[in-house]
């Protein structure tokens, strides 16, 4: 019996100096990693606003629309006409790469949140040393600069994916023209 308390005295004293050795927790650092939490929860608000199936809608209407676009571009069009089906065309296009860019952006930020959960909990527990800290915030800070980039250009995508879905009916009424066949003249 005397044993087991011998043992368990040996354990104690061990984990005590274990815990000993370890460094508080600096409250900037905690302070600049709950900042760091915020941003990307708030960048995932952000990102789950939008309408995602807007793109599926711009990308089925090129799908359906693709031959009756290349059909008005063999005839001849007036500046202000070949700009709105130009432009629209481009943005109708590019509607499949941007609904994968936001769901990228969305997989970005949400890693981002759980490693900086990680890195909050490891600076509480004082798991790191000072410059294993120091390097994991820098870290984590340019990761944040790099993600509020990317959804800034996600929330442009948006923008421009919606407003090429409401220029739609006028391009619609563009499409609709025939073109004038030059054998017919």
């Amino acid at each position: 019996m005397k044993r087991g308390i011998l043992f368990a005295a040996l354990l104690a004293l061990l984990g005590s100096a274990t815990v000993s050795c370890r460094r508080a927790p600096d409250p900037k650092e905690i302070a600049t990693v709950d900042s760091l939490i915020t941003a990307m929860h708030a960048a995932r608000l952000t990102l789950n606003e939008f309408d995602t199936m807007s793109y599926a809608t711009a990308d089925s209407i090129l799908d359906a629309d693709r031959a009756r676009f290349l059909e008005r571009f063999q005839d001849t069009l007036n500046k202000a006409e070949a700009t709105v089906l130009g432009e629209q065309f481009i943005q109708l296009r590019e509607a499949h790469q941007r609904a994968m860019d936001h769901a990228q952006v969305l997989k970005a930020v949400d890693d981002a949140h759980a490693r900086s959960s990680r890195l909050r909990d490891d600076l509480l527990n004082g798991a790191l040393k000072v410059e294993q800290a120091h390097q994991a915030l820098l870290n984590e800070r340019a990761a944040a600069r790099g993600i509020e980039s990317s959804v800034l250009q996600v929330i442009e995508h948006h923008r421009a994916n919606q407003r090429a879905l409401d220029r739609q009916p006028l391009v619609d009424s563009l499409l609709a023209i025939t073109p004038i066949d030059p054998s017919k003249r």
